[in-house]
């Protein structure tokens, strides 16, 4: 036991990747990141792979393009509206307020990036869960 006291012992801690706190956040910093790309390049399809069947009936993995659609829209006044989705869900940022406004099209990207830092922050944590919450069934009275 002598060798052993040199050594420093602690308790586990837990492991992260299974949390599903953690794994909405990364979801939603991934959707974020798409947003960022898509307000420096208005051009900007996010690359994937799929599978596809070829003539000959075999698949082959392909490089195919996905649109991202813009979180952000103008009105007639020349206003523009930042809302932040939860796969198709508005997430609502303040009490019945879903919409971050904006003026001029160059304070986008500080937005998106004060955002990102919220949601690393975990200060969008409540409003996921309340998404979340929203779409579960209610389960029915035994009769």
């Amino acid at each position: 036991m002598s060798t052993l006291k040199a050594l420093n012992f602690v308790a586990l801690p837990k492991d992260i990747r299974n949390d599903p706190v953690i794994a909405k956040r990364s979801k939603l910093l991934r959707q974020l990141e798409q947003q960022r790309a898509l307000a420096v390049d208005p051009l900007y399809v996010h690359p994937r792979q799929r599978w596809v069947k070829t003539e000959g009936g075999s698949k082959q993995l392909i490089n195919a393009p996905k649109r991202v659609k813009r979180w952000w829209r103008d009105d007639a006044a020349g206003t523009s509206y930042f809302v932040v989705r939860y796969g198709s869900r508005v997430l609502e940022l303040d009490k019945g307020k879903s919409a971050i406004v904006f003026t001029k099209p160059e304070h986008l990207i500080p937005i998106i990036d004060t955002v990102i830092a919220a949601v690393k922050a975990g200060e969008f944590d409540k409003a996921i869960a309340a998404i979340e919450r929203v779409g579960q069934r209610v389960p029915r009275k035994a009769a």
